[in-house]
């Protein structure tokens, strides 16, 4: 019997029927059936039709019983495709969401050129290597071979797996194994070529048509800021009604700070062993600010050497200068305006205590991000409802100025309240507003897109 391609059948078990498939055996209503050659097909949506033997030329010469001594695992996998490097910013990303999805209990496969370093047993990586090409476009092409060969070898059969590629260059790989396995798939973009060039060259419009046929072909497309979808939204408009905005994780690492609390404290006029409240908010009556700062002569008594460094703008601005004068607290409050990005960030990992004094409902983020940062906070109970747990991931207090004393000295007081308000504050970031979330909408979709 003859393999496809010629080749002679030499090893006795092995399944060629199922072997025998070319672009015009694969489903019409899949994905693009050929990903391997000619990226000109691509344009306007056009699907090469081109022979598919080269994809097959190494899974149908491993016999099929020694396939089946791998443990078989019933679960519904999850096959992820990366064309970046591990280090990179596209990289980062899947390294955060593989490592994710696993701890919440999905299998995945990962099929990139690199070696990804993941600590789970959850997870498996088969790295295929630098692959070779003139340019981008042929390298892209080396990659869809090398990873939907390696995609076989792992599924031979017909295992629950869904297929979730990151970027325009995965996307010939999902095309030829959608048609191939009938597995729904998943394209997660960050960006457009239409996005990141003027499309002059020829190899940005082979690209923008790459990405065109994915638009058209994708089961789901997870697009990672507003521009991107209405990018994609322009380019193929039938698939408007597929775009989700996929889920972004709190910065929590971006308040991982490496710099002496000490350090960041001088920057404020604050003594490094100073203990040091931080209120980030608008400055305005809902914020609750002059609540704060009426009640820091309170604070004083017991702890004499505590600051307080109240960030925002707004139109509390002057009547809160006028408090801190008023009450003799110039040694104690700093009014710096507005501070933002990394220092922003710094300040709160340097604080002792993070305080939300607001009489109303508030954005969150002074809380996630005491929470990022490792730090207790004190919130009044308007502020954030339903979002902390008294004495658990936060002290709770109401808007008024003896209450607010009482928080904060609550706080300060105790040294191991501090660490396990901290302690379960990340907890539960991570899991309502970290890559935990992430994952979750990952295996939502997953279940969605295998859905007719």
């Amino acid at each position: 019997m003859k393999a496809p391609g010629g080749q002679n059948e030499s090893l006795k078990g092995v399944e060629w029927e199922k072997c025998k498939v070319t672009s015009t055996t694969l489903p019409r209503n899949g994905f693009l059936r050929v990903a391997d050659r000619d990226p000109a097909a691509y344009r306007n949506g056009g699907v090469a039709e081109a022979p598919v033997e080269r994809v097959y030329a190494e899974w149908v010469q491993t016999p099929v019983a020694a396939k089946e001594e791998a443990p078989h695992d019933d679960r519904h996998a999850l096959a992820v495709f990366c064309y970046e490097a591990p280090d990179g910013f596209i990289g980062q990303y899947v390294s955060q969401v593989v490592a994710a999805v696993v701890r919440r209990g999905t299998p995945v496969h990962v099929f990139a050129r690199h070696e990804f370093a993941f600590n789970s047993a959850g997870v498996q990586v088969h790295a295929v290597g630098e692959c070779d090409g003139d340019d981008l476009l042929e390298q892209a092409r080396e990659f869809t071979h090398r990873v939907t060969n390696a995609f076989l070898h792992e599924f031979p059969n017909g295992a629950p797996v869904t297929l979730m590629g990151f970027e325009w260059p995965t996307i010939p790989a999902l095309s030829l194994l959608h048609g191939i396995k009938d597995a729904p798939a998943l394209l997660s973009l960050h960006s457009l070529e239409a996005q990141r060039s003027d499309l002059t060259s020829e190899i940005s419009h082979e690209i923008e048509a790459i990405e065109r046929a994915g638009l058209y072909e994708a089961r789901i497309i997870l697009t990672h800021d507003p521009a991107t979808a209405e990018a994609a939204r322009m380019s193929v408009p039938e698939a408007a009604e597929k775009i989700v905005a996929a889920r972004q994780p709190f910065p929590a690492a971006s308040f991982e700070s490496k710099l002496d609390a000490g350090e960041v404290k001088a920057r404020f006029q604050v003594g490094p062993v100073d203990p040091l409240i931080v209120c980030v908010g608008d400055l305005s009556e809902p914020y609750g600010q002059d609540l704060l700062v009426k009640a820091m002569p309170g604070i004083l008594k017991n702890h004499p050497q505590a600051r307080l460094v109240v960030v925002g703008e707004g139109d509390l601005y002057w009547p809160l200068r006028v408090y801190v004068r008023y009450l003799l607290l110039e040694h104690a409050v700093r009014l710096p305006g507005s501070v933002g990005g990394q220092a922003l960030a710094e300040l709160v990992a340097a604080a002792d205590v993070v305080c939300v004094p607001s009489r109303g409902q508030t954005p969150w983020w002074p809380v996630l991000a005491g929470w990022a940062a490792g730090r207790p906070v004190v919130a009044t109970h308007p502020a954030a409802p339903g979002l902390m747990e008294h004495e658990q991931t936060g002290v709770l207090c109401y808007p008024s100025e003896n209450s607010l004393v009482w928080g904060v000295e609550r706080v300060l007081f105790d040294a191991d309240l501090r660490t396990g308000m901290a302690e379960k504050g990340r907890d539960k970031l991570e899991e309502g507003f970290g890559w935990n979330r992430v994952a979750e909408q990952v295996q939502e979709l997953m279940g969605a897109a295998a859905r007719p």
